[in-house]
């Protein structure tokens, strides 16, 4: 209930939108790389960074490697409170509060970068002002990833290539080997095909992030900010078709304080119909 079906995000509108997505996350990326030293759409490196850490006997530098998938958990955490959790108590998902968050965060990130809150653009992941960027880098994938994640029943994810990579090659095996027709292997292939075009906007979002930081520095955040604002849009024109698909689910929660506030006539005294003629 209020997502949408696999035969609606493989159209072309959907997978621009994916795919934006991915140029924004991929974009994301490269900049944490170039702005610390470290990545930041994705957690599967981090792992094997903590354990080189670990046995280089650096334990503190291992435990501030594990913030970064620590973040990018609370970030799709937070969204699937917003979300999915609030969809299994029939209630209607924030998907637009979600998306409007993320651009709201990357212009805190852009304000405080230009002003010198995370000091030299480039500078060695060392200081805490340092781990305050990345961190919050991670946390905005995290919840980028959980709300169009969510939003696609799984299907879609936009921040990382690993599952994405492993998913083009399974379903082009499918296609090729398997026994897939008619309105399946159509589906299949096109599911393929935003794959595929999410993939190629992640790369290209790191190559722009390399070309526009060089001249802007911490000024680059401008590119994914006006990306998020347009997926916010986007996001609530999705949310307005699942309105008149499903109809606004009742919500339970402002049902209730309606229902504890006491009703405006039980405070006013009796009416006494002569007191005008007092």
């Amino acid at each position: 209930m209020y997502r949408l079906e696999r035969e609606e995000f493989v159209q072309t509108p959907y997978v621009s939108l994916w795919s934006g997505l991915g140029f924004q996350a991929g974009f994301l990326n490269a900049f944490g790389f170039l702005a610390c030293g470290r990545y930041v759409s994705h957690v599967t490196g981090m792992g094997t960074q903590m354990g080189v850490a670990l046995a280089e006997q650096r334990p503190w530098f291992a435990i501030e490697l594990m913030g970064f998938p620590v973040m990018f958990i609370l970030g799709a955490f937070l969204t699937g409170v917003l979300t999915i959790s609030r969809i299994e108590q029939g209630l209607k998902p924030r998907y637009g509060l979600v998306t409007f968050l993320l651009p709201l965060m990357i212009l805190g990130l852009l304000v405080a970068g230009t002003k010198g809150s995370f000091g030299i653009f480039g500078e060695e992941l060392m200081l805490p002002r340092d781990f305050v960027l990345v961190y919050a880098l991670c946390f905005v994938c995290g919840m980028q990833n959980g709300c169009f994640a969510t939003l696609t029943k799984g299907q879609i994810r936009t921040t990382h290539l690993t599952g994405i990579s492993t998913d083009i090659g399974t379903d082009f095996a499918r296609l090729w080997f398997g026994k897939l027709e008619g309105k399946e292997r159509a589906l299949t292939l096109r599911t393929n095909i935003s794959r595929i075009a999410t993939f190629g906007a992640f790369a290209l979002g790191s190559i722009t992030s390399v070309l526009v930081s060089r001249d802007l520095g911490y000024g680059a955040l401008v590119v994914p900010l006006f990306t998020s604002v347009v997926a916010w849009y986007a996001v609530q024109s999705i949310s307005h078709g699942l309105d008149r698909r499903f109809g606004v689910p009742k919500d339970a929660e402002f049902d209730a304080l309606v229902a504890a506030m006491p009703r405006t006539s039980n405070l006013l005294p009796p009416h006494d119909p002569r007191s005008h003629l007092a």
